[in-house]
């Protein structure tokens, strides 16, 4: 029978209060800031947490020019004008979850080198110009204890420092970058987002987050799982490294699909595509890619010539293209 009679509607007091998760932050520039969006969005959806970053930068003011960025958003945050290895062991921030979003990748070997895992969880958000011009986005993450990935993660970063270019996000996204790369941009920064949210409250639940611990991106769609390998003594034949990847893997393999291998040499990182045949399981490798010093530097020759020939075509266009009374065009409505 119909009845007007009110139901009382559950109130913020009846509510159960959501839990207040500070996370510690690497970094607090571009990266940092345009994953802003991503900590509103998982504040405003969330039932259970609020996700409270703590920013740390050792450039003067910006960690707390990024503070106030987070507070238009309605996101609670705190700065730090320092390195974020001269914090780690810190008593108050030991146990926070760490993302490392620096585009130094010098700092977050030493961060990794440095971090306890046995305390906290770890995840990372990177982006890599190779020297054909690909742009490659790394995302990981490490639960509490994972103590190998930290390993081979820290050599990983160790050794793409040493073959990394004094340049910052310019040389990626800025004037020195291609403007391809540029256009693409917010498809990786919503790829590095959902892996965050996916993520995030999982291990600080202590619960098997649902990405591999490391993946790349060549397109800011499709996620590849990436295994390191270790090359000491010089490059492996592509092929011996993709069948030793699938017959002893360190982390799950799906057949038809592609994964990528980061071979770790001594002078420098070779990623290699692969796939796992759906039929019989065995691997094929589908393209390589090198970076170290020798690669770089071809690749910027190349730029160079590139260049030269890209302004010198430009003259003559604006030439073909320049109007005058000698040149006149012809309009119409």
């Amino acid at each position: 029978m119909p009845t007007n009679a009110h139901v009382r509607s559950s109130s913020k007091e009846t509510q159960p209060e959501r839990a207040h998760v500070e996370v510690l932050t690497a970094g607090a520039n571009r990266g940092a800031r345009l994953m802003q969006p991503a900590f509103a969005e998982f504040n405003r959806t969330s039932i259970r947490f609020t996700l409270a970053p703590i920013y740390a930068d050792p450039v003067p003011a910006r960690a707390a020019s990024l503070v106030l960025e987070a507070e238009r958003r309605g996101i609670p945050a705190r700065g730090i004008e320092a390195r974020i290895e001269e914090i780690l062991p810190s008593r108050e921030f030991k146990h926070l979850p760490l993302i490392l979003s620096v585009d130094n990748p010098e700092a977050i070997a030493i961060a990794l080198e440095t971090a306890v895992l046995a305390e906290r969880p770890v995840l990372i958000y990177f982006l890599i110009r190779l020297p054909n011009e690909e742009l490659v986005g790394f995302r990981a993450v490490l639960q509490r204890g994972d103590e190998e990935h930290q390993r081979v993660g820290a050599l990983f970063f160790r050794r793409l420092a040493q073959v990394t270019a004094r340049s910052g996000a310019a040389a990626v996204l800025g004037a020195e970058g291609r403007p391809e790369h540029l256009a693409v941009e917010m498809a990786y920064r919503r790829w590095f987002a959902d892996h965050m949210n996916a993520n995030l409250t999982k291990i600080v639940a202590k619960i098997r987050p649902e990405s591999d611990p490391f993946e790349i991106t060549t397109d800011g769609q499709t996620t590849m799982s990436l295994l390191m390998r270790e090359s000491p003594d010089g490059w492996t034949d592509p092929s011996a490294i993709a069948r030793d990847v699938v017959e002893q893997p360190t982390d799950p393999i799906i057949r038809g699909r592609d994964f990528a291998v980061a071979e770790i040499g001594p002078d420098g990182i070779r990623f290699h595509i692969a796939r796992m045949r759906a039929l019989d399981g065995k691997p094929a490798v589908r393209a390589a890619a090198v970076v170290d010093p020798d690669a770089y530097e071809a690749a910027d020759v190349a730029r160079q010539e590139r260049a030269r020939r890209e302004t010198q075509e430009a003259l003559q266009r604006a030439e073909r293209h320049s109007v005058s009374r000698t040149q006149p065009v012809f309009t119409t409505d």
